[in-house]
Parts: C-alpha cells; sequence; structure tokens
C-alpha cells in the first residue's frame, strides 16, 4: 500500500536535527544550475541564430542536463544514506554521490530525450511518462553499474500501478510551495530538503512492494552487461 502520509511523515523524523547538509545542498544546485542556465537564456531571447549560434545553444543545453544529472545523483544518495543511518552526514557525503557522475549525466540525458519524445505525441503522456522513469535516479545512486537502460526498465516496473499515487503525493507539497514564493522563495530551503526525502521514503516503499510481489527480484539490480 503506497501510504505518503507515512513517507512525509518519516521525512520529517528523519532531517531533525540534520537539516544542515541538505539546506547546504539546496544552495549549492540553485547556484551551479543558475551559472549554467544563464548562458542558455541568452540564445532563449535570441529571435533568430546562426548555425555556430545553434550548436553553442545545443552543447550549453546539453551541459546544463548533464551538470543537472550529476547533481541529481549526488544530492539522492546523500537522501539514501540519510534513509539508512540516524547519524549526521557530512560533505564528504555529497562527494561520495558525485563519484557517480557518469551515470547521472547518462541517466538525465537518456531520461530527457525519452520524455521529450513522449511530449510529442501530447502533454498528458509526457507526464506519465516522467513519473514512470522518475525513479531511474534513485536506482542509478544505489546501483551506479546497473546501467540507465535496465534502470529505467526497474523504474517503470516498480512505478506500475502507482503513477498516479505518485502525482498526487507531488501536488501534496503545492500548498507549502506557494508559501514558499511568499516567503521570497526562502522557504525552498527547507521545502526541497522535506520533498526529496519524502520522495527517497517513497521510492523504498516502492521497491520493497515489487519485491513482495515478485515483479523484481534483487538480481535484476546486478550490474548491466
Amino acid at each position: 500500500m503506497f501510504d505518503r502520509q507515512s513517507y512525509k511523515k518519516a521525512a520529517r523524523n528523519q532531517l531533525k536535527g540534520r537539516w544542515g547538509l541538505p539546506i547546504m545542498l539546496c544552495v549549492i544546485s540553485f547556484i551551479l544550475t543558475t551559472m549554467i542556465a544563464l548562458p542558455v537564456s541568452v540564445f532563449d531571447d535570441a529571435e533568430f541564430l546562426t548555425g555556430a549560434e545553434n550548436m553553442a545553444y545545443t552543447t550549453l543545453s546539453l551541459v546544463s542536463l548533464c551538470v543537472e544529472g550529476i547533481l541529481t545523483i549526488a544530492i539522492l544518495y546523500v537522501y539514501l544514506r540519510m534513509m539508512h543511518t540516524t547519524e549526521k552526514l557530512t560533505f564528504d557525503t555529497f562527494l561520495t554521490g558525485m563519484e557517480r557522475w557518469a551515470s547521472g549525466a547518462l541517466g538525465m540525458l537518456w531520461y530527457s530525450l525519452w520524455v521529450f519524445l513522449w511530449s510529442l505525441l501530447f502533454i498528458i503522456p509526457g507526464i506519465v511518462k516522467s513519473i514512470a522513469y522518475s525513479q531511474m535516479f534513485f536506482i542509478l545512486a544505489e546501483n551506479p553499474r546497473i546501467g540507465v537502460r535496465k534502470a529505467m526498465q526497474i523504474s517503470k516496473i516498480i512505478t506500475q500501478g502507482h503513477k498516479g499515487d505518485l502525482f498526487i503525493m507531488g501536488l501534496s507539497f503545492l500548498g507549502w510551495g506557494l508559501l514558499c514564493v511568499l516567503s521570497f522563495g526562502i522557504g525552498f530551503l527547507w521545502l526541497m530538503p522535506y520533498v526529496n526525502m519524502s520522495f527517497t521514503n517513497a521510492y523504498a516503499a516502492l521497491k520493497n512492494m515489487a519485491f513482495m510481489t515478485n515483479k523484481i527480484t534483487p538480481a535484476d539490480f546486478a550490474p548491466a552487461n
């Protein structure tokens, strides 16, 4: 049974007394993604692009996706560690997660490609598939050698019958998001760790439910050939 309230309650307990590192990671992620996004936005404002400018725009966009993927994997690695231990974690935990940079970069490129292709059909299929593929980043953070294709397949399996649950869980944070906007964005420093920790708990529950129903086995997490 998917119980979003229990995942959120557990997240609050897991973060208690350990907000420092998650908040720091929010700041780092915001600074780095903003630095990458600014050059891309210059091309977005241009009415026409030359061949060289198109090439630069494409390159910067791909770099931006790679950076986002690397940060996502490293940050989720921290939350997975927080889920499994009650000890305070240090910045070294994030650096260990950064060692999974290749899985993060390739995973984000592969994820973005397939969500884009499904979105060409219509916005709703794109949303559905983005949820179906969403757990691949947790899978890669736990199993960096598994391969992005295999991680995506496992994500599709463990989200079967629960995509609506994940969507509603995301909506359940909307009210907090509006309050964060009223705080000039400062509140997001606390909201994002809460969201990330809650979805980390949801991932663990989805994986365990898939194990219990024999949809997947531990052998499925073996490194890809």
